[in-house]
């Protein structure tokens, strides 16, 4: 079965899509009362930072960080760490918001108020999920059955009308301008069963993707993998769209047919091959285990994912519910999405996904945009903006398409080599802030302070100045007064692309 747009009509694309989906995929039905509820005290918010946008900014331009109030008073530093890499990076402004109490239309307004330029948003921690209510899932053959899931899309669209008619604290009806402005990413270990404490999760995941931004963690722009069940291998874009990422001869396609070692145990082994920096699978699956492969094979569940060596830099999974983040977690697991992000044996930064049956497809509108060096989330929000099929169908659009998120940092394009940032040394004679609070200086070898004759290195009240390399030095007059900070680190830079 092969369609395309010209060949059917907005129905008959449905239909025909609907077939690839079985009993085995899962679509939520209920969802935890420690979101629906709403929270028991004031909303409240508070700016941690703000980083102007510097010369360099061209790929983003403002990026807004909404942290979970505890969360953040238990990794500070880890998490200002995170915004200094993303402005030191994409030059962008970077804005950081700490709050407590929120719901879904709290979290909704702050973004609004801080829409101008806006690019996307990064949630750190638990952040309250908007939540959808169908009465029937188009996206399952069959399937009469009341549906409801977390709907990114709520914060992504800033333009459109979301309603809840009947007053339950999940919206049932979207009208007006219905296409996303901005991208949102998760990043939180909070349901992840017993498989991880959440903060010591969150420490270990900012840490490797801390190390991906600095160059720590090689980028190689070689290879891709698709690994396609027998229901999508013929299917238009499952086995070849992911060409547009690295190029024609740059991929790896394995599919029943033509393929003899296909199966679980075989996909296991390549999620270790680092011959692959970026995967797309396509399997039936809920949101803990992924369903058999073929006849041979049996359930991956999330402790094998989470257990098992992964390689890749990011993941495409076509999995109905795989990244359902709030399905109540079972002591042993927890949802796929999480098993393959937050792992500390996996090098995944990130995972797009559907809360829900359904996921992406005419993927020709992702991958150009991962292959031109853009971010996750706007691809994501590209695709979702080209797409053939328009939201003309609204119920059947919102059942295929309304739980895509993305789990980990969305920030992450795969093309980021920091041998073009990254110097041998810096030798710095006075403080420059160029206009901003924050200096963010990387150095591979070494960083020296030398202040010229009658000179001092002076950091303004208020500017907050970064030294990180292996080598520190501070030769001559220093003055750090009262209301400005000095950060010493000793990681240092790498050039960290294969060309």
């Amino acid at each position: 079965m092969t369609f395309s747009p010209q060949m059917y009509g907005q129905d008959d694309i449905y239909t025909e899509l609907s077939n690839l989906f079985n009993e085995h995929d899962y679509s939520p039905t209920t969802i935890s009362s420690r979101y629906t509820q709403l929270p028991n005290g004031i909303f409240s918010h508070t700016q941690i930072l703000n980083i102007p946008t510097s010369n360099q900014a061209e790929l983003l331009h403002k990026i807004l960080i909404i942290i979970d109030s505890t969360l953040y008073s238990e990794l500070t530093f880890e998490i200002n760490r995170y915004a200094y890499d993303i402005h030191y990076v994409y030059g962008c402004n970077v804005i950081m918001e700490r709050v407590n109490f929120e719901t879904c239309q709290d979290i909704k307004n702050l973004i609004i108020n801080n829409q101008a330029n806006l690019d996307g948003c990064v949630f750190i921690g638990d952040i309250a999920p908007a939540f959808y209510e169908a009465d029937k899932d188009y996206a399952i053959p069959g399937n009469s059955s009341y549906v409801v899931w977390p709907c990114d899309m709520y914060y992504m669209d800033l333009t459109g009308t979301w309603t809840d008619s009947d007053n339950n604290n999940i919206f049932d009806l979207y009208s007006g301008d219905k296409r996303p402005e901005i991208f949102v990413g998760r990043i939180s270990t909070s349901n992840m069963g017993n498989l991880i404490d959440e903060i010591e999760g969150m420490r270990l995941y900012l840490n490797k993707n801390h190390k991906y931004w600095i160059g720590h963690r090689k980028v190689n722009k070689r290879y891709g993998l698709t690994y396609t069940n027998k229901d999508w291998q013929f299917e238009d874009g499952f086995v070849d769209a992911i060409s547009d990422l690295y190029g024609d001869n740059y991929y790896d396609s394995c599919r029943p047919k033509y393929y003899l070692q296909f199966g679980d145990k075989d996909y296991l082994r390549k999620l270790n091959n680092n011959r692959y920096e970026f995967v797309q699978l396509a399997a039936h699956s809920n949101f803990y285990y992924h369903c058999p492969f073929n006849s041979t094979s049996s359930n991956i569940y999330g402790d094998t994912i989470y257990n098992n060596t992964i390689k890749a830099l990011g993941i495409n999974l076509f999995c109905c519910s795989a990244c359902c983040w709030t399905e109540d977690s079972q002591p042993n697991y927890a949802f796929l999405g999480g098993d393959y992000v937050y792992s500390p044996n996996s090098e995944i930064l990130c995972a797009v996904g559907c809360t829900k049956a359904g996921g992406m497809y005419q993927f020709q509108y992702f991958y150009p945009q991962l292959g031109n060096a853009k971010t996750m989330g706007q691809a994501l929000v590209y695709w979702w903006r080209h797409k053939d099929l328009i939201l003309n169908n609204i119920p059947k659009e919102i059942s295929w398409n309304f739980g895509l998120t993305i789990i980990g940092d969305p920030l992450v394009n795969f093309y980021h080599c920091t041998n073009s940032t990254c110097t041998d040394e810096i030798i710095l004679y006075s403080y420059d802030n160029n206009n901003s609070p924050l200096s963010y200086y990387l150095a591979s070898e070494s960083i020296t302070v030398t202040p010229q004759t009658n000179g001092s290195f002076t950091i303004p009240n208020g500017d907050h100045c970064i030294l990180n390399a292996p080598t520190v030095l501070i030769d001559g007059e220093f003055l750090c007064p009262l209301g400005s900070t000095l950060e010493i680190l000793n990681e240092g830079c790498r050039d960290n692309c294969d060309e």
